[in-house]
């Protein structure tokens, strides 16, 4: 939609974001990850090694969404609707990334998880799977997500309520912002080329601008999910919190499973045909 010369903004010499994103992923992958999985399954696991892997993939992220701002003020539309992102991706995108609801489901689940496992352990009496797993793990690691304090149950549920708060309004900004510039363009339509190119242009620099920053609010929000969760979590919840993370991203990258989703999207497809 925006990618005519008519919608387009001005070229910039900046890197395009593809690239940036490509390399930045690259290095989750391949160092940052690694890094991260030797230094929880150390034995004993050091708290300051440890902590220095969380706060390195945490400043990636936080690098990843300052990318991610200046990708929007230079063109909003490659972050609004990205060819450059896999076919794996593109279902979990809102306003530019992923949405933020998969911060919290992903931090729900470690703390559903733990209450299975503790139900589990009410009904025979001795956990067989912890205690194999603490022969190969760190204590602390291992417990890391056991019996979460109320303190941390209780912000993770204030995250949650002002995600439900934030979403459906930024949400909201963008569809009106959208919407009034279908409107003022097609009110402009009938004019003459030299009068219409003007006019579509100042309602385009109206309406981009608020895009843009209804992208960096949303990234904004992604920012303050991920820096509220370590705030709350010790540095061995954090590091498989983001573990959990870098995983799911790096997830998409894996060509075997992006030719199977492919394969299942063409089938789909056919099927409906």
């Amino acid at each position: 939609m925006f990618k005519s010369p008519l919608f387009g903004r001005k070229k910039t010499t900046t890197r395009p974001f593809a690239d940036f994103y490509n390399d930045w992923s690259t290095t989750l992958a391949t160092t940052l990850l690694p890094q991260l999985r030797r230094a929880l399954s150390s034995f004993p696991v050091s708290p300051a090694v440890l902590c220095t892997h969380v706060d390195a993939v945490y400043n990636h992220f936080h690098a990843y969404y300052t990318a991610l701002d200046q990708a929007a003020a230079a063109d909003v539309a490659q972050c609004l609707y990205p060819d450059w992102r896999n076919s794996l991706e593109k279902p979990f995108l809102w306003l530019g990334d992923l949405h933020p609801y998969l911060f919290t489901n992903l931090l729900r689940s470690f703390l559903e998880d733990q209450e299975s496992s503790q139900d589990e352990n009410d009904d025979f009496g001795y956990d067989v799977a912890s205690a194999r797993e603490s022969l190969y793990t760190s204590w602390h690691v291992a417990a890391a997500w056991r019996s979460p304090s109320r303190a941390l149950t209780a912000r993770v549920d204030q995250i949650a309520c002002g995600l439900r708060l934030m979403v459906p309004a930024l949400a909201a900004r963008a569809r009106h912002a959208q919407a009034k510039l279908v409107r003022n363009v097609g009110a402009e339509w009938g004019r003459k080329e030299g009068v219409l190119k003007a006019a579509v242009a100042e309602a385009m620099a109206t309406e981009m601008e608020e895009l843009v920053g209804v992208v960096v609010d949303a990234n904004r929000l992604r920012r303050s999910v991920l820096a509220d969760v370590l705030s709350v979590t010790s540095v061995y919840q954090a590091a498989l919190f983001l573990e959990a993370v870098a995983q799911f991203l790096v997830g998409f990258r894996d060509e075997k499973l992006l030719r199977e989703f492919d394969k299942c999207e063409r089938l789909s497809l056919n099927y409906a045909n």
